[in-house]
């Protein structure tokens, strides 16, 4: 094993380790938060109304009559296997009603990803080749706006245009991947471009700034006294170093997409995570809500580890600090 194998191996057992404990955190806290709440869960769940034997058969079915520790060890363990318990509300494995509604929030957040990616890093390449230009300064001016609108917000104006104005638009057309593939498709993309607007200000902002510093630094100066065109100069050179700033304002956008959509999906009546997250709370449904939390956070880890991974493919240097 050469020298460069062995720091790549260390450089990815130290990001697998700090994974499984940040997962072991996430857990934790969630456990505990939901631990803590003043009052017996299971009389919150039943309500008033509820007699002691009723209360007594959910704490039962629940496990909470058992000591902290052994609640929090079986609850960790059903996390890490898929089994989260069954919702009290819905009467189903908390699990598959996350996997039914899971499809709806994944998807807006890939596209809204996408429409980042495609619209953002051109305007940031054209905005920073000529910056204090007027196309550059509109190109801003129109960022600081977008960033500062919430997404909700940016959900009604998008509503009240295509619906009343271009007539093109309906909120609560909606049938489920499995049944309508094109009408699934077609339900989130208003949705996902309410998302990706502000996002997509944001990685303007930061990759103008990536891509002007690099253009200022002593590299480029170097290739272009050498000859080099700007379009080589940018796809060879700038762009390559600007990767690692790529990669995490991408991984910082994809986590505040995930939560943002939570948002717009109520906006937009879409059976998504958000609403069922919301139904968990109003309903005190303890057992569904503690799993969602779980898992949300589990997948901004994910996304987080990958990004770390990724920025170390990109720059060696951070693999060998």
């Amino acid at each position: 094993m050469t020298e460069t194998t062995g720091r790549n191996m260390r450089y990815l057992a130290i990001k697998l380790l700090e994974l499984l404990a940040t997962l072991l955190l996430v857990s934790f806290l969630t456990f505990a938060a939901f631990s803590i709440i003043p009052g017996d869960a299971a009389g919150i769940m039943l309500g008033p109304n509820a007699s002691p034997e009723q209360i007594a058969r959910l704490r039962t079915e629940l496990g909470l009559d058992k000591p902290v520790i052994v609640q929090y060890i079986n609850w960790l363990g059903g996390a890490f296997t898929g089994n989260l318990g069954t919702s009290v509300a819905y009467k189903l494995p908390v699990i598959s009603l996350i996997a039914e509604r899971l499809p709806v929030t994944i998807g807006m957040s890939v596209i809204a990803t996408v429409m980042v990616i495609v619209i953002s890093y051109p305007l940031a390449i054209l905005s920073a080749r000529k910056p204090g230009r007027i196309g550059d300064q509109v190109c801003s001016f129109l960022g600081h706006v977008l960033f500062a609108v919430p997404p909700f917000v940016l959900s009604l104006l998008l509503i009240i245009f295509t619906a009343k104005f271009l007539n093109i638009f309906t909120v609560g057309r909606y049938a489920p991947p499995s049944k309508d593939p094109g009408m699934f498709i077609g339900s989130l993309i208003l949705p996902s471009f309410a998302i990706a607007l502000p996002k997509i200000a944001m990685t303007f902002k930061f990759m103008r700034s990536a891509i002007i510093e690099q253009n200022n630094s002593e590299y480029v100066k170097t290739a272009k006294s050498h000859g080099l065109g700007n379009i080589k100069i940018l796809m060879t050179h700038v762009l390559p170093n600007s990767n690692v700033s790529s990669i995490t304002i991408l991984s910082l956008v994809l986590s505040d997409i995930l939560g943002g959509s939570l948002i717009v999906e109520q906006v937009f009546n879409l059976p998504g995570l958000g609403r069922l997250l919301l139904s968990a709370i109003a309903r005190r449904d303890f057992p569904l809500l503690s799993g969602m939390v779980f898992y949300l956070a589990l997948i901004t880890v994910v996304l987080y580890f990958a990004a770390d991974i990724l920025a170390g493919l990109a720059d060696p240097r951070i693999r060998l600090k």
